[in-house]
Protein backbone atom coordinates (compact mmCIF):
# COMPACT_ATOMS: atom_id res chain seq x y z
CA UNK A 1 0.00 0.00 0.00
CA UNK A 2 1.15 3.50 -1.03
CA UNK A 3 -0.70 5.71 1.88
CA UNK A 4 0.96 5.71 5.88
CA UNK A 5 -0.65 3.43 7.98
CA UNK A 6 1.38 3.02 11.11
CA UNK A 7 1.21 0.43 13.54
CA UNK A 8 0.12 2.20 17.23
CA UNK A 9 0.02 0.99 20.82
CA UNK A 10 -2.79 -0.24 21.88
CA UNK A 11 -3.17 2.62 24.38
CA UNK A 12 -1.52 5.60 21.99
CA UNK A 13 -2.14 9.13 23.41
CA UNK A 14 -1.47 11.74 21.38
CA UNK A 15 -0.05 15.37 22.31
CA UNK A 16 -3.18 17.69 22.59
CA UNK A 17 -1.32 20.52 21.47
CA UNK A 18 -0.56 20.28 17.71
CA UNK A 19 2.37 21.76 15.77
CA UNK A 20 1.20 24.07 12.57
CA UNK A 21 3.61 22.97 9.82
CA UNK A 22 2.05 25.09 6.56
CA UNK A 23 -0.52 27.98 7.12
CA UNK A 24 -3.07 29.58 4.83
CA UNK A 25 -0.64 31.79 3.62
CA UNK A 26 0.82 28.11 1.60
CA UNK A 27 -2.03 25.89 1.36
CA UNK A 28 -4.49 28.46 0.84
CA UNK A 29 -7.85 28.79 2.69
CA UNK A 30 -9.32 25.52 0.97
CA UNK A 31 -6.77 22.94 1.73
CA UNK A 32 -9.88 20.01 0.78
CA UNK A 33 -7.77 16.94 0.19
CA UNK A 34 -4.48 15.78 2.12
CA UNK A 35 -2.27 12.47 1.47
CA UNK A 36 0.45 11.20 3.21
CA UNK A 37 2.83 8.52 1.93
CA UNK A 38 4.95 5.76 3.25
CA UNK A 39 7.70 8.18 3.47
CA UNK A 40 6.06 10.63 5.36
CA UNK A 41 5.80 13.07 2.43
CA UNK A 42 2.62 15.06 2.41
CA UNK A 43 0.22 16.43 -0.73
CA UNK A 44 -2.01 18.82 -0.42
CA UNK A 45 -4.90 19.81 -2.52
CA UNK A 46 -5.33 23.54 -2.65
CA UNK A 47 -8.89 23.99 -3.89
CA UNK A 48 -8.79 27.80 -3.50
CA UNK A 49 -5.57 28.26 -5.66
CA UNK A 50 -6.00 25.10 -8.04
CA UNK A 51 -2.84 23.36 -7.23
CA UNK A 52 -0.86 20.41 -5.52
CA UNK A 53 1.85 21.40 -2.88
CA UNK A 54 4.28 18.38 -2.09
CA UNK A 55 6.25 18.56 1.50
CA UNK A 56 9.19 15.50 1.84
CA UNK A 57 9.19 13.91 5.20
CA UNK A 58 10.02 16.21 7.73
CA UNK A 59 10.19 19.53 5.60
CA UNK A 60 8.21 22.64 6.25
CA UNK A 61 9.46 24.28 2.82
CA UNK A 62 7.67 23.04 0.16
CA UNK A 63 9.28 20.48 -2.09
CA UNK A 64 6.67 20.97 -5.28
CA UNK A 65 3.75 22.11 -6.52
CA UNK A 66 1.25 21.12 -9.63
CA UNK A 67 -1.31 23.24 -11.05
CA UNK A 68 -1.31 22.79 -15.00
CA UNK A 69 -4.82 22.75 -15.90
CA UNK A 70 -6.18 21.70 -12.84
CA UNK A 71 -9.89 23.29 -11.40
CA UNK A 72 -10.83 23.17 -7.96
CA UNK A 73 -9.14 20.73 -7.12
CA UNK A 74 -10.64 18.66 -3.68
CA UNK A 75 -9.04 15.42 -3.44
CA UNK A 76 -6.38 13.23 -4.24
CA UNK A 77 -4.33 10.33 -4.00
CA UNK A 78 -0.73 8.78 -4.54
CA UNK A 79 0.46 5.49 -5.76
CA UNK A 80 3.54 3.65 -4.71
CA UNK A 81 5.30 4.46 -7.55
CA UNK A 82 4.40 7.91 -7.25
CA UNK A 83 1.80 8.84 -9.93
CA UNK A 84 -0.41 11.34 -8.35
CA UNK A 85 -3.96 10.94 -9.23
CA UNK A 86 -6.08 14.26 -8.58
CA UNK A 87 -9.87 15.15 -8.88
CA UNK A 88 -10.27 17.88 -11.82
CA UNK A 89 -13.99 17.15 -11.81
CA UNK A 90 -15.30 20.70 -11.06
CA UNK A 91 -14.90 21.82 -14.46
CA UNK A 92 -12.87 18.98 -16.27
CA UNK A 93 -15.13 16.39 -15.42
CA UNK A 94 -12.31 14.14 -14.78
CA UNK A 95 -9.96 12.79 -12.58
CA UNK A 96 -6.20 13.26 -13.76
CA UNK A 97 -3.17 11.36 -13.27
CA UNK A 98 0.93 12.90 -12.90
CA UNK A 99 3.55 10.59 -13.18
CA UNK A 100 6.01 11.90 -10.77
CA UNK A 101 8.43 14.54 -11.81
CA UNK A 102 5.88 15.44 -14.59
CA UNK A 103 4.85 18.57 -15.81
CA UNK A 104 1.78 17.51 -17.55
CA UNK A 105 -1.38 15.12 -17.11
CA UNK A 106 -3.41 12.76 -18.83
CA UNK A 107 -7.07 12.05 -17.97
CA UNK A 108 -7.54 8.50 -15.97
CA UNK A 109 -11.31 8.89 -15.08
CA UNK A 110 -14.14 10.81 -17.06
CA UNK A 111 -16.71 11.38 -13.97
CA UNK A 112 -19.82 13.52 -13.72
CA UNK A 113 -19.10 15.51 -10.63
CA UNK A 114 -16.35 16.64 -8.37
CA UNK A 115 -14.35 13.48 -6.68
CA UNK A 116 -14.84 14.88 -2.73
CA UNK A 117 -12.29 11.50 -2.26
CA UNK A 118 -10.08 9.11 -4.11
CA UNK A 119 -8.89 6.00 -3.28
CA UNK A 120 -6.57 3.57 -5.04
CA UNK A 121 -7.40 -0.38 -3.60
CA UNK A 122 -4.53 -3.11 -3.82
CA UNK A 123 -5.94 -4.37 -7.14
CA UNK A 124 -5.07 -0.96 -8.76
CA UNK A 125 -8.93 -0.09 -8.62
CA UNK A 126 -9.63 4.13 -8.49
CA UNK A 127 -12.10 4.89 -6.17
CA UNK A 128 -14.11 8.33 -6.55
CA UNK A 129 -16.31 9.39 -4.00
CA UNK A 130 -19.04 11.92 -6.00
CA UNK A 131 -20.84 14.45 -3.56
CA UNK A 132 -23.38 15.97 -5.63
CA UNK A 133 -24.09 12.66 -7.10
CA UNK A 134 -24.08 10.77 -3.54
CA UNK A 135 -22.24 7.53 -4.64
CA UNK A 136 -19.17 5.71 -5.05
CA UNK A 137 -18.00 4.87 -8.31
CA UNK A 138 -14.49 2.74 -9.30
CA UNK A 139 -12.74 1.50 -12.63
CA UNK A 140 -9.62 -0.46 -13.02
CA UNK A 141 -6.50 1.07 -13.80
CA UNK A 142 -5.07 -1.32 -15.57
CA UNK A 143 -7.51 -1.16 -18.46
CA UNK A 144 -7.84 2.14 -20.87
CA UNK A 145 -11.11 1.61 -21.18
CA UNK A 146 -13.37 3.99 -19.47
CA UNK A 147 -16.25 1.71 -17.57
CA UNK A 148 -16.44 2.79 -14.62
CA UNK A 149 -18.88 0.49 -11.51
CA UNK A 150 -21.18 1.79 -9.29
CA UNK A 151 -19.77 0.54 -6.12
CA UNK A 152 -21.86 2.17 -3.48
CA UNK A 153 -24.93 4.75 -3.45
CA UNK A 154 -27.96 5.34 -5.57
CA UNK A 155 -27.30 8.43 -7.06
CA UNK A 156 -30.14 10.12 -4.67
CA UNK A 157 -30.19 11.37 -1.04
CA UNK A 158 -31.28 9.41 1.19
CA UNK A 159 -31.03 7.52 4.66
CA UNK A 160 -31.69 3.39 3.92
CA UNK A 161 -28.57 0.67 3.86
CA UNK A 162 -28.07 1.71 0.21
CA UNK A 163 -28.26 5.78 0.20
CA UNK A 164 -26.29 8.46 1.35
CA UNK A 165 -26.67 12.09 2.42
CA UNK A 166 -23.88 14.61 1.90
CA UNK A 167 -20.83 11.75 1.69
CA UNK A 168 -17.32 12.88 2.35
CA UNK A 169 -14.87 10.55 3.09
CA UNK A 170 -13.72 6.91 1.53
CA UNK A 171 -10.88 4.22 2.90
CA UNK A 172 -10.96 1.10 0.98
CA UNK A 173 -9.04 -1.73 3.26
CA UNK A 174 -7.02 -4.80 2.27
CA UNK A 175 -10.53 -6.71 2.25
CA UNK A 176 -11.54 -4.36 -0.70
CA UNK A 177 -14.10 -3.72 2.44
CA UNK A 178 -15.54 -0.21 1.36
CA UNK A 179 -15.94 2.56 4.19
CA UNK A 180 -17.92 5.72 3.69
CA UNK A 181 -18.32 8.56 6.13
CA UNK A 182 -21.87 9.26 5.13
CA UNK A 183 -21.64 13.11 6.68
CA UNK A 184 -25.29 14.37 6.90
CA UNK A 185 -26.53 10.85 8.24
CA UNK A 186 -24.26 11.27 11.37
CA UNK A 187 -22.61 7.53 10.10
CA UNK A 188 -19.60 5.30 9.11
CA UNK A 189 -21.06 2.88 6.41
CA UNK A 190 -19.15 -0.08 5.58
CA UNK A 191 -19.90 -2.00 2.41
CA UNK A 192 -18.50 -5.24 2.13
CA UNK A 193 -17.05 -6.29 -1.50
CA UNK A 194 -19.39 -6.63 -4.48
CA UNK A 195 -22.63 -5.35 -2.06
CA UNK A 196 -24.73 -2.63 -2.49
CA UNK A 197 -26.33 -2.58 1.13
CA UNK A 198 -23.96 -0.54 4.00
CA UNK A 199 -23.49 -1.37 7.47
CA UNK A 200 -23.38 1.10 9.47
CA UNK A 201 -20.20 1.24 12.36
CA UNK A 202 -21.15 1.47 15.89
CA UNK A 203 -19.44 4.40 17.97
CA UNK A 204 -20.72 3.98 21.20
CA UNK A 205 -20.78 6.17 23.75
CA UNK A 206 -18.82 8.75 21.17
CA UNK A 207 -21.89 10.16 19.08
CA UNK A 208 -20.70 11.33 15.61
CA UNK A 209 -22.04 14.58 14.13
CA UNK A 210 -21.04 15.22 10.40
CA UNK A 211 -18.25 12.53 10.53
CA UNK A 212 -15.91 13.65 6.87
CA UNK A 213 -13.04 11.04 6.81
CA UNK A 214 -12.04 8.02 8.33
CA UNK A 215 -8.52 6.19 8.29
CA UNK A 216 -7.21 2.33 9.28
CA UNK A 217 -3.83 1.84 11.46
CA UNK A 218 -2.33 -1.15 10.58
CA UNK A 219 -4.68 -3.20 13.23
CA UNK A 220 -7.65 -2.07 11.46
CA UNK A 221 -8.60 0.41 14.32
CA UNK A 222 -10.50 3.09 13.25
CA UNK A 223 -9.66 6.87 13.13
CA UNK A 224 -12.78 9.34 12.01
CA UNK A 225 -13.15 13.35 11.36
CA UNK A 226 -15.51 14.20 13.73
CA UNK A 227 -16.00 17.34 11.43
CA UNK A 228 -19.45 19.62 13.74
CA UNK A 229 -17.51 17.92 16.87
CA UNK A 230 -14.44 20.06 16.32
CA UNK A 231 -12.59 16.81 17.27
CA UNK A 232 -10.68 13.55 15.74
CA UNK A 233 -11.52 10.16 17.56
CA UNK A 234 -10.22 6.90 17.41
CA UNK A 235 -11.12 3.46 17.92
CA UNK A 236 -8.97 1.03 20.20
CA UNK A 237 -9.35 -2.13 22.15
CA UNK A 238 -11.48 -0.79 24.57
CA UNK A 239 -14.29 1.29 22.24
CA UNK A 240 -14.12 4.54 20.60
CA UNK A 241 -12.58 7.63 22.07
CA UNK A 242 -11.76 10.71 21.50
CA UNK A 243 -8.33 11.42 21.01
CA UNK A 244 -7.18 15.16 20.06
CA UNK A 245 -8.92 18.53 20.25
CA UNK A 246 -11.32 17.17 22.91
CA UNK A 247 -13.01 20.26 24.22
CA UNK A 248 -16.01 20.08 21.77
CA UNK A 249 -15.55 24.05 21.19
CA UNK A 250 -13.96 25.38 17.77
CA UNK A 251 -11.45 27.42 17.48
CA UNK A 252 -7.36 28.49 16.51
CA UNK A 253 -5.34 27.53 19.43
CA UNK A 254 -3.08 24.68 18.99
CA UNK A 255 -5.55 22.70 20.86
CA UNK A 256 -8.48 23.57 18.94
CA UNK A 257 -9.39 22.24 15.95
CA UNK A 258 -11.88 24.41 13.62
CA UNK A 259 -14.47 22.05 11.50
CA UNK A 260 -11.73 19.37 10.58
CA UNK A 261 -12.11 18.13 7.25
CA UNK A 262 -9.65 15.60 6.80
CA UNK A 263 -7.63 13.04 8.97
CA UNK A 264 -3.90 11.25 7.63
CA UNK A 265 -1.41 9.58 10.04
CA UNK A 266 2.57 9.60 9.57
CA UNK A 267 4.70 6.86 11.89
CA UNK A 268 5.08 9.63 14.66
CA UNK A 269 1.64 11.87 14.25
CA UNK A 270 -1.63 12.44 13.37
CA UNK A 271 -2.34 15.03 10.42
CA UNK A 272 -5.52 17.38 10.18
CA UNK A 273 -7.00 19.93 7.61
CA UNK A 274 -8.94 22.61 8.83
CA UNK A 275 -11.83 24.14 6.62
CA UNK A 276 -13.74 27.46 7.19
CA UNK A 277 -16.85 26.01 6.59
CA UNK A 278 -18.47 22.66 5.80
CA UNK A 279 -20.39 22.55 2.50
CA UNK A 280 -22.94 20.67 3.88
CA UNK A 281 -33.35 -9.81 -0.72
CA UNK A 282 -31.71 -12.43 -2.11
CA UNK A 283 -33.93 -14.63 -4.18
CA UNK A 284 -32.70 -18.18 -5.13
CA UNK A 285 -32.78 -18.09 -9.24
CA UNK A 286 -32.00 -20.50 -12.28
CA UNK A 287 -29.81 -19.13 -14.64
CA UNK A 288 -30.34 -20.42 -17.90
CA UNK A 289 -26.55 -21.95 -19.06
CA UNK A 290 -26.04 -18.65 -22.52
CA UNK A 291 -25.05 -19.49 -25.41
CA UNK A 292 -25.27 -17.64 -28.95
CA UNK A 293 -29.35 -18.90 -28.64
CA UNK A 294 -30.88 -15.23 -29.33
CA UNK A 295 -34.71 -14.77 -27.64
CA UNK A 296 -35.78 -11.74 -30.16
CA UNK A 297 -36.61 -12.22 -33.93
CA UNK A 298 -34.50 -11.16 -35.88
CA UNK A 299 -35.23 -12.49 -39.47
CA UNK A 300 -32.98 -12.68 -42.34
CA UNK A 301 -34.34 -10.36 -45.39
CA UNK A 302 -33.45 -10.76 -49.15
CA UNK A 303 -31.19 -7.96 -50.81
CA UNK A 304 -34.42 -6.42 -52.28
CA UNK A 305 -36.75 -7.26 -49.60
CA UNK A 306 -39.88 -4.51 -49.30
CA UNK A 307 -42.48 -3.83 -47.33
CA UNK A 308 -46.32 -3.13 -47.47
CA UNK A 309 -47.11 0.57 -46.69
CA UNK A 310 -50.14 -0.25 -45.54
CA UNK A 311 -50.12 -1.84 -41.76
CA UNK A 312 -52.43 -3.69 -40.00
CA UNK A 313 -53.26 -2.91 -35.97
CA UNK A 314 -53.27 -6.01 -33.78
CA UNK A 315 -53.85 -3.72 -30.63
CA UNK A 316 -55.00 -0.13 -30.04
CA UNK A 317 -55.13 1.81 -27.19
CA UNK A 318 -58.31 0.68 -25.93
CA UNK A 319 -56.37 -2.78 -25.21
CA UNK A 320 -52.59 -2.08 -25.18
CA UNK A 321 -53.54 1.40 -23.36
CA UNK A 322 -51.95 5.57 -24.27
CA UNK A 323 -48.40 5.02 -23.58
CA UNK A 324 -47.12 1.49 -24.88
CA UNK A 325 -43.64 2.67 -24.45
CA UNK A 326 -41.89 -1.26 -24.50
CA UNK A 327 -42.61 -3.54 -27.26
CA UNK A 328 -40.90 -7.26 -27.64
CA UNK A 329 -40.80 -9.90 -30.21
CA UNK A 330 -39.54 -13.06 -29.57
CA UNK A 331 -38.58 -15.51 -31.95
CA UNK A 332 -42.06 -17.55 -31.79
CA UNK A 333 -43.44 -14.09 -33.27
CA UNK A 334 -44.93 -13.65 -29.87
CA UNK A 335 -45.17 -10.11 -28.66
CA UNK A 336 -44.94 -8.00 -25.39
CA UNK A 337 -45.94 -4.57 -24.72
CA UNK A 338 -44.98 -2.66 -21.58
CA UNK A 339 -47.94 -0.54 -20.54
CA UNK A 340 -47.06 2.26 -18.97
CA UNK A 341 -50.25 4.33 -18.42
CA UNK A 342 -51.93 1.33 -16.72
CA UNK A 343 -48.88 -0.08 -15.32
CA UNK A 344 -49.21 -3.65 -16.74
CA UNK A 345 -47.23 -6.03 -18.94
CA UNK A 346 -49.40 -8.08 -21.75
CA UNK A 347 -48.54 -10.75 -23.60
CA UNK A 348 -49.89 -11.98 -27.39
CA UNK A 349 -49.33 -15.36 -29.04
CA UNK A 350 -48.17 -15.29 -32.89
CA UNK A 351 -51.39 -14.31 -34.69
CA UNK A 352 -53.48 -13.90 -31.73
CA UNK A 353 -55.64 -10.37 -31.41
CA UNK A 354 -56.27 -11.47 -27.54
CA UNK A 355 -53.94 -11.11 -24.90
CA UNK A 356 -52.87 -14.06 -23.10
CA UNK A 357 -51.20 -13.13 -20.25
CA UNK A 358 -51.67 -9.62 -18.11
CA UNK A 359 -48.64 -8.77 -15.41
CA UNK A 360 -49.74 -6.02 -13.13
CA UNK A 361 -48.52 -6.90 -9.55
CA UNK A 362 -45.93 -4.24 -8.23
CA UNK A 363 -45.23 -2.64 -11.51
CA UNK A 364 -45.40 1.19 -11.68
CA UNK A 365 -44.74 3.00 -15.20
CA UNK A 366 -42.77 0.42 -17.06
CA UNK A 367 -41.26 1.84 -19.57
CA UNK A 368 -39.80 -1.63 -21.49
CA UNK A 369 -39.43 -5.05 -21.33
CA UNK A 370 -37.05 -7.98 -22.75
CA UNK A 371 -38.13 -11.63 -22.33
CA UNK A 372 -35.34 -14.32 -22.74
CA UNK A 373 -35.16 -18.35 -24.99
CA UNK A 374 -36.85 -19.77 -21.50
CA UNK A 375 -39.41 -17.42 -21.51
CA UNK A 376 -38.69 -15.34 -18.34
CA UNK A 377 -39.64 -11.83 -19.03
CA UNK A 378 -37.87 -8.63 -17.36
CA UNK A 379 -39.63 -5.66 -17.29
CA UNK A 380 -38.09 -1.53 -16.09
CA UNK A 381 -39.81 -1.15 -12.61
CA UNK A 382 -37.28 1.89 -12.05
CA UNK A 383 -39.36 4.71 -12.22
CA UNK A 384 -40.51 4.81 -8.56
CA UNK A 385 -39.11 1.33 -7.39
CA UNK A 386 -35.79 1.93 -8.78
CA UNK A 387 -35.45 -1.75 -9.91
CA UNK A 388 -35.62 -4.22 -12.89
CA UNK A 389 -38.10 -7.13 -12.28
CA UNK A 390 -37.95 -10.42 -13.45
CA UNK A 391 -40.91 -12.84 -14.22
CA UNK A 392 -40.31 -16.52 -14.26
CA UNK A 393 -41.69 -18.18 -17.13
CA UNK A 394 -45.68 -18.23 -16.22
CA UNK A 395 -44.66 -17.20 -12.86
CA UNK A 396 -47.43 -14.86 -11.09
CA UNK A 397 -44.59 -13.31 -8.60
CA UNK A 398 -41.45 -11.29 -9.45
CA UNK A 399 -38.22 -11.00 -8.24
CA UNK A 400 -35.67 -8.34 -8.47
CA UNK A 401 -32.90 -8.72 -10.45
CA UNK A 402 -31.25 -5.02 -10.73
CA UNK A 403 -30.86 -1.66 -8.49
CA UNK A 404 -31.15 1.47 -10.76
CA UNK A 405 -30.88 4.91 -10.62
CA UNK A 406 -34.36 5.41 -12.75
CA UNK A 407 -36.54 4.35 -15.41
CA UNK A 408 -34.38 2.19 -17.86
CA UNK A 409 -36.18 3.30 -21.02
CA UNK A 410 -34.58 -0.06 -23.36
CA UNK A 411 -33.70 -3.15 -21.76
CA UNK A 412 -31.60 -5.93 -23.43
CA UNK A 413 -29.60 -9.33 -22.54
CA UNK A 414 -26.64 -10.38 -24.41
CA UNK A 415 -25.28 -13.65 -25.29
CA UNK A 416 -23.38 -14.03 -22.31
CA UNK A 417 -26.75 -13.45 -19.80
CA UNK A 418 -25.57 -9.97 -19.07
CA UNK A 419 -28.94 -7.43 -18.52
CA UNK A 420 -28.45 -3.86 -19.99
CA UNK A 421 -30.43 -0.51 -19.37
CA UNK A 422 -30.68 2.42 -20.93
CA UNK A 423 -30.69 4.93 -17.70
CA UNK A 424 -32.01 8.61 -19.99
CA UNK A 425 -32.20 10.82 -17.29
CA UNK A 426 -28.68 9.63 -16.11
CA UNK A 427 -27.87 9.56 -20.00
CA UNK A 428 -25.67 6.37 -19.25
CA UNK A 429 -26.43 2.18 -19.58
CA UNK A 430 -25.89 0.14 -17.06
CA UNK A 431 -25.35 -3.47 -17.32
CA UNK A 432 -24.86 -6.50 -14.32
CA UNK A 433 -24.40 -10.31 -14.94
CA UNK A 434 -27.27 -12.11 -14.37
CA UNK A 435 -24.94 -15.69 -13.92
CA UNK A 436 -24.72 -14.55 -10.14
CA UNK A 437 -26.31 -13.03 -7.11
CA UNK A 438 -23.90 -10.03 -6.58
CA UNK A 439 -25.61 -6.84 -6.54
CA UNK A 440 -23.36 -4.54 -8.37
CA UNK A 441 -23.36 -3.24 -11.60
CA UNK A 442 -21.38 -1.05 -13.82
CA UNK A 443 -21.32 1.60 -16.43
CA UNK A 444 -20.89 0.63 -20.18
CA UNK A 445 -21.23 3.80 -21.74
CA UNK A 446 -21.99 7.44 -20.86
CA UNK A 447 -20.44 9.47 -18.12
CA UNK A 448 -24.05 10.67 -16.43
CA UNK A 449 -23.20 13.96 -18.29
CA UNK A 450 -25.50 15.01 -21.54
CA UNK A 451 -22.86 15.84 -23.96
CA UNK A 452 -22.08 15.37 -27.91
CA UNK A 453 -18.41 13.86 -27.38
CA UNK A 454 -17.47 10.21 -28.07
Amino acid sequence: ISYNQPKLCANATWNQTAITFATSATVGTKPYGMFVDTNNSIYVADQADGKIQVWFNGSTTLTGTLSAGLSVPYSLFVTDNSDIYVDNGYTNSRVDKWGWNSTSSVPAMYVCAQCYRLFVDINNMLYCLMNANPQVVSKSLDTRLNVWSIVAGTGTVGSTSVTFNDPWGIFVDINLNLYVADTKNNRIQKFASGQLNGITIATGAIPLYRPTSIIFDTDGYIFITDCWNHRLIGSGPNGFRCIAACSGSSGSSSSQLYYPNLINTTTATTTATNTTSVPQTTTASTFVSYSNVISFNQPKFGAYATWDSIAITFANSSTAGTSPYGIFVDTNNTVYVANKANNRIQVWLSGSSIPTRNITTGITSPYSIFATIAGDIYVDNGYTNNRVEKWASYGNISSSVMQVQGACYDLFIDVNNTLYCSLYTQNQVAIKSLNGNSSMWIVAAGTECSGSTS
